[in-house]
């Protein structure tokens, strides 16, 4: 009997659920394209044998989304510049190393509560870095990179994202940074 009223909930939240996403994509009105500037703070995610402290760096971005009328998705191209030091202990000498990374990539996001006051978004991005490092702890090169991201969106322009970057072992990062969004908006 429990077993019924759960399957019952589940299918009666799923009809509402999918009542109200027709009615949302019925209403939605947010600009096609959109241009996003940002910079945030980085930190290293992963702790490598022979480093020690990693000191938070920063992160710039650019990226152009193009919103899809009839659906809560868009998809973009990112480009990022990420810079962050870790320090080596060498003996009795302390050694300080630039972690300089760019990534192009691919992204993807799904939005919630578009075009309101406050939007929710959950996205993904894959893509090229190109690694340039000052230390020996890895080699400077291209290196795939995937990137998931959470974030919200405030009055269709200011948006507040946090996104983790995979890529080479010593420059996976945290990133938590906020951008403003030209275009998009409401129409």
């Amino acid at each position: 009997m429990r077993r019924f009223w759960v399957i019952l909930l589940g299918v009666i939240t799923l009809s509402a659920t999918t009542a109200s996403a027709q009615n949302y994509l019925s209403e939605r009105k947010v600009g096609a394209v959109e241009v996003e500037l940002g910079v945030g703070l980085a930190t290293a995610a992963n702790r490598i044998s022979h480093f020690g402290e990693s000191r938070q760096g920063v992160e710039v971005s650019a990226e152009v989304r193009y919103n899809f009328s009839q659906t809560p998705l868009d998809i973009g191209v990112h480009f990022g510049l990420c810079s962050f030091t870790r320090t080596q202990q060498l003996g009795n000498y302390l050694s300080n190393h630039d972690f300089d990374s760019q990534m192009l990539m691919v992204v993807s996001d799904y939005n919630f509560f578009q075009g309101r006051l406050a939007s929710l978004f959950v996205g993904a991005g894959a893509g090229v870095a190109w690694n340039n490092l000052n230390a020996n702890a890895t080699k400077s090169g291209f290196n795939a990179c995937v990137m998931p991201r959470i974030g919200v969106e405030l009055s269709n322009h200011v948006r507040i994202t946090a996104a983790y970057k995979f890529y080479e072992k010593a420059n996976n990062h945290l990133v938590l940074s906020v951008g403003f969004a030209f275009g998009g908006g409401t129409r």
